[in-house]
């Protein structure tokens, strides 16, 4: 009995163990399954976490990426600008080059037509035959040692990358990119290169070239006016001399000049220069032969000044014999004293006394021309001496077979005496006309 209430206690105690094992495992299973729990949700949230991290860095990357691509597409586009208007620039350089070369060879050109008008000019104003003109400026077109650029911007441009290396968010631009970007972002068409400027400086200097040229034409063709008028004058002047200007033969040209003969050759199919040219050189030399004929007839009045006649050349009463008589010469009435010039150039061929012409002088010309002069006071020549239109012969007197103070005046042509009035009437004309 007392045995097994001693046992009795000892079960009760193993219950009661047992039941509190067995509420231990329960609670640490709870605990487990809450840690299980949380470390599961801890590992959705984290793995949730990761890969929402991840597709947030792809998308960040994809947004990098496709703006490093638009930026590098951006430069391409502009690059391919500047490359286009390099090799656009290249071309107008080429143009630009080729318009100076044009200029330089037309430059020359004018420069050798200048040189022709200039000579002509000068021989005309130096012969009398025309006045001073008004030449043209020659067009101021140089080729430069550098050829003009037509623009500043250059065929280079770098290489770009097939695939792009991330890049900073605004790399900076340098030079014609900077200028292409700063259009791009305004929207903007690139500027322009200077190529129009260039051209209107070679535009205006191709009008400038063509209005020395219309200038040119104009002066050669105002030279054969003057030529045609002064033409018509000499040879109406000669007609009353009675003379042929075609067999008289102008004097040859004094002084030391000369050379080989280098005929210019122009085509007068070139252009209207050329036509106007080489019409007006064979009237030029007509006109200068016409005049070197006159400049050595004795057209000149053998005193200054108007003096009256007193006794014309042909048959008259002889103041002496008071019978018909042949008069070679005519009369001029002035006072002793006088000056008596030389009517042409020539070569005193007498200068003495000689019988009724009491103290003479007589002049040898061109083309068998001569001039007597008669009845002077005084001699100032002496024989073979060269005399020019206007030289001092004598003073006027009255000796030889004389009635007054007056000048005797003869025109012979081969020792023959002709009419002096004719040669004086002709003179009287160009002087009336003097260019």
């Amino acid at each position: 009995m007392h045995h097994q209430s001693q046992t009795g206690p000892a079960l009760s105690a193993v219950g009661l163990v047992t039941h509190k094992t067995y509420t231990i495992r329960r609670s640490t299973m709870l605990a487990g399954l809450a840690w299980l729990a949380l470390t599961t949700a801890c590992s959705g949230g984290a793995a949730w976490y990761i890969l929402s991290r991840d597709d947030l860095a792809a998308r960040l990357i994809a947004r990098e990426t496709t703006r490093q691509y638009a930026y590098e597409d951006r430069i391409a586009a502009l690059r391919a600008d500047i490359d286009r208007y390099a090799s656009r620039a290249l071309l107008d350089q080429d143009g630009v080059e080729s318009r100076v070369d044009e200029l330089a060879t037309r430059q020359a050109e004018l420069e050798s037509r200048q040189s022709l008008v200039t000579a002509l000019a000068d021989s005309l104003q130096s012969n009398g035959l025309a006045p001073a003109a008004k030449l043209p400026l020659r067009a101021n077109v140089i080729k430069p040692a550098e050829p003009i650029r037509a623009s500043g911007v250059t065929s280079f441009a770098p290489i770009m990358p097939t695939k792009p290396m991330p890049a900073p968010e605004a790399p900076p631009l340098r030079g014609a990119e900077a200028n292409a970007a700063e259009g791009w972002q305004s929207g903007e068409a690139p500027a322009e290169p200077p190529a129009k400027r260039v051209e209107a400086t070679l535009t205006r200097l191709d009008k400038a070239m063509a209005s020395t040229t219309e200038a040119q034409i104009a002066a050669l063709k105002d030279m054969d006016e003057t030529l045609a008028a002064t033409q018509k004058r000499l040879r109406t002047a000669l007609a009353e001399t009675g003379l042929d200007a075609e067999r008289l033969s102008p004097p040859g040209n004094a002084g030391g000049v000369g050379g080989p003969f280098v005929p210019v050759k122009l085509d007068p199919a070139a252009g209207p220069f050329e036509a106007t040219l080489t019409a007006l050189q064979p009237r030029m030399a007509s006109v200068m032969r016409l005049r070197g004929v006159i400049d050595q007839l004795p057209l000149a009045r053998p005193m200054a000044g108007d003096h009256d006649f007193t006794s014309n050349f042909g048959y008259r009463t002889d103041p002496f014999t008071r019978g018909l008589a042949l008069h070679t010469g005519v009369d001029f009435r002035a006072e002793t004293g006088a000056s008596i010039l030389a009517t042409a150039p020539g070569k005193v061929v007498a200068a003495e006394y000689n019988g009724g012409y009491g103290n003479m002088v007589e002049v040898e010309h061109a083309n068998g021309l001569s001039t007597r002069y008669a009845h002077m006071s005084a001699i100032s020549v002496s024989v073979g001496q060269i005399v020019k239109t206007g030289s001092v012969l004598g003073r006027v007197g009255s000796t030889g077979r004389s009635t007054g103070p007056h000048l005797h005046y003869e025109t012979r042509i081969n020792d023959e005496p002709v009419d002096p009035t004719r040669f004086l009437r002709a003179g009287g004309k160009l002087l009336a006309n003097a260019l």
